[in-house]
């Protein structure tokens, strides 16, 4: 996949894919991801977050910068988290 390297908000960040269109991973959206959900895990031993790509309308913001997806939200009962 070709990645391109850019500055956000005087972060570097790098974006790999192949269309530059990356769907919302909640079941039956369509709308491009916009965001990716923040709620924490631990994988392999290493805390991290979630990274479910989730557009505006299927992200619940939990804070400043921070969002969860649907099922993220629900876990944490989080009003946005019931939707359908």
């Amino acid at each position: 996949m070709p990645c391109r390297v850019m500055n956000v908000g005087g972060c570097t960040v790098i974006a790999c894919g192949r269309s530059g269109f990356s769907p919302c991973s909640t079941p039956g959206c369509r709308n491009r991801s916009s965001k990716l959900c923040d709620y924490p895990v631990v994988r392999n031993g290493q805390p991290g977050t979630c990274d479910a790509k989730i557009c505006d309308r299927c992200a619940t913001n939990v804070g400043p910068d921070k969002d969860f997806c649907r099922p993220h939200a629900k876990l944490a009962n989080m009003p946005g988290g019931q939707h359908g």
